[in-house]
């Protein structure tokens, strides 16, 4: 599942116990100000030195400390004006914490949980990219949807349902996506039959952007739409003269033009900024990534303290990376699905 940044910023500070408002503006609200009648419930100033987190509208993204609220106009006035105009049916946020200091805890933790926590990769197009526009006879270039995929100096084949053609690329326009190739295409390749670029057999492939830094952790070939493992070629990641990360067949050459090669990986979950950012991770372990998250937000905020305020952040900080653990340990502890009655009657 999927988590955006607004909701796990919510649920955050009901983690560590600091319950946000959610709702949305009313009309008279502005650039200045949001006015909003669900507020009055609380009391004359209630809201000052707090947080204002605009998730929707021309002010999406703002973060505003509140200067001043007013009860009997229910009234959020920021220090700062914010971006645009906050219009009625804006949804916003007000947070005791900065959900700018949330955000980076955050951001701290999805990099630190590594490899508790973890994003899966299964990759299944090594070596071969569709082309994204056809590709005219006699010139030299095919553009593809990923040109990381390929490196210069490497023999490929430009194909499609009609025709095909072994060729070398001599040059990689990383911005566009292009290939130029040593010679110009015989033929005309176009989208609508499939048109793709195919390395021929080979001992190195690059991985690519969509593996990235990730850590490959397995590869197999896929021999039905089950993807049933067949077998494991012998491989080892390295990187080329050109920086570029590769796979290496060691044994042997390898052919992805007649045989699907299958790669996984684990890599770090995903960096948030704005609010619709999204999080890749089971709803199990959610909470695990909040306690490492609260350990982020606690130290951070012991180094910015009085010392007479030091000696608690720093407890909440240890008391939450000891839940990490815990948590973490929990997780993989066996669970009980069935006992069985094993007991016998005597005589």
């Amino acid at each position: 599942m999927t988590i955006a940044l607004s909701t796990l910023i919510q649920e955050f500070e009901e983690f560590i116990e600091a319950l946000p408002v959610i709702s949305a503006a009313d009309a008279g609200s502005n650039a200045t100000k949001i006015v909003d009648a669900v507020l009055s419930i609380y009391g004359d100033g209630y809201f000052n030195d707090y947080f204002v987190y605009v998730l929707t509208g021309l002010a999406l993204g703002d973060i505003r400390q509140v200067e001043d609220f007013d009860k009997a106009t229910t009234t959020i006035d920021p220090y700062v004006d914010f971006s645009d105009a906050v219009a009625a049916g804006d949804d916003y946020e007000i947070h005791k914490n900065n959900p700018d200091a949330i955000k980076r805890a955050l951001n701290d933790a999805l990099v630190s949980i590594y490899p508790k926590l973890y994003r899966k990769i299964i990759f299944e197009t090594l070596g071969q990219d569709d082309l994204v526009n056809n590709a005219a006879a006699a010139q030299a270039v095919v553009e593809v949807t990923d040109d990381t995929l390929f490196f210069v100096g490497q023999v490929v084949t430009v194909t499609d349902d009609n025709d095909s053609e072994e060729l070398t690329i001599l040059s990689i326009a990383a911005a566009t996506n292009k290939l130029t190739m040593t010679a110009n295409l015989t033929n005309a390749y176009t989208t609508a039959a499939n048109a793709k670029v195919v390395c021929q057999s080979g001992k190195f492939f690059n991985l690519g952007a969509a593996i990235g830094n990730a850590r490959v952790t397995g590869l197999f070939l896929k021999s039905d739409d089950e993807s049933t493992r067949k077998r494991t070629p012998a491989f080892e990641i390295i990187q080329s003269l050109a920086g570029e990360r590769q796979i290496y067949f060691h044994d042997h050459t390898v052919s992805v033009d007649d045989q699907t090669l299958v790669i996984e990986a684990t890599a770090k979950l995903e960096a948030v900024s704005a609010p619709a950012d999204p999080v890749t991770l089971e709803d199990r372990r959610v909470k695990l990534l909040y306690a490492e998250a609260a350990y982020h937000f606690y130290e951070r905020q012991a180094n910015e303290v009085s010392s007479g305020d030091w000696d608690r952040l720093k407890a909440l900080a240890t008391g939450y990376r000891r839940k990490v653990f815990d948590d973490y340990r929990h997780l993989w502890m066996p669970r009980i699905t069935e006992i069985a009655d094993i007991s016998t009657d005597g005589d």
